[in-house]
């Protein structure tokens, strides 16, 4: 009997080991998918609402928004949120692009070429389809393709830092702001996240997440002590807390 339970612990355990895996990972939610975009709740406004389209037409905060709705891009994997967030944002610079078969012959960056030998030497492409990307892996792979990055650790930095350098980046060309913060947070189902920034609004102190699950969550305005304290949690993979991340191009 003990032998048979034995048996039957460890095919449960091999079983649940990639549900577990997913739960742990960098873009993936506990909750089951929804079969209509899921609700937030909070505090928290749809950048669709009224009240959403009044903060982004009054903001003098929104240089990235303009800039990355021409190339704001949905994740194509649960886990590629780092990925969809890279590519974002590095085809919204004026870097030098490489071409996807699919494409050819113009260059854009994809969630298939975004991953090159260089990149892989940090986080290879299945490991990112495992468990996503922490931080300062998100950060290194967009410096290999040409851009200047710098991340900030939650607990190395503040709320206070973290908007005055948002805020400034928002009203700038050609830099932009990725965060990794935890979505039950933001008044969404459990779970770890990328996504760029889009806008800053100064009358209410929040900022629009663009969010790359696109198929899931729309755009949405978030107060920027809510947002902080989303990237202030432990990522189990690194060891350290979440966070945010500047990306420019490297004259900039």
């Amino acid at each position: 009997m003990t032998s048979t339970m034995t048996k039957r612990s460890r095919i449960l355990g091999f079983l649940m080991a990639p549900a577990l895996a997913l739960v742990l990972a960098g873009c993936v939610t506990t909750a089951a998918a929804p079969k209509k975009p899921a609700k937030i709740t909070g505090s928290y406004v749809l950048l669709t609402s009224e009240e959403g389209r009044k903060r982004i037409n009054r903001s003098t905060h929104r240089v990235d928004y303009n800039s990355l709705m021409a190339t704001f891009t949905t994740q194509e994997r649960q886990t590629l949120c780092s990925v969809a967030t890279g590519v974002s944002i590095l085809n919204a610079l004026p870097l030098e692009r490489p071409v996807d078969p699919k494409y050819k012959p113009y260059a854009f960056f994809t969630q298939a070429n975004y991953f090159n030998d260089r990149v892989e030497s940090i986080v290879d492409r299945p490991t990112t389809l495992r468990i996503g990307q922490t931080l300062e892996q998100a950060a290194k792979v967009m410096a290999v393709h040409g851009a200047k990055t710098r991340h900030f650790h939650a607990a190395d930095s503040s709320a206070a830092e973290f908007r005055r350098i948002a805020k400034r980046n928002m009203a700038e060309k050609n830099n932009f702001v990725a965060i990794n913060y935890r979505r039950n947070y933001v008044g969404q189902p459990p779970g770890a996240h990328f996504s760029p920034l889009g806008a800053y609004d100064e009358a209410t102190d929040s900022f629009l997440i663009l969010d790359v699950a696109r198929y899931k969550f729309p755009p949405v305005w978030v107060p920027a002590e809510d947002l902080f304290r989303a990237m202030n949690t432990m990522d189990s993979d690194s060891g350290k807390t979440r966070g945010f991340i500047v990306v420019s191009a490297r004259s900039h």
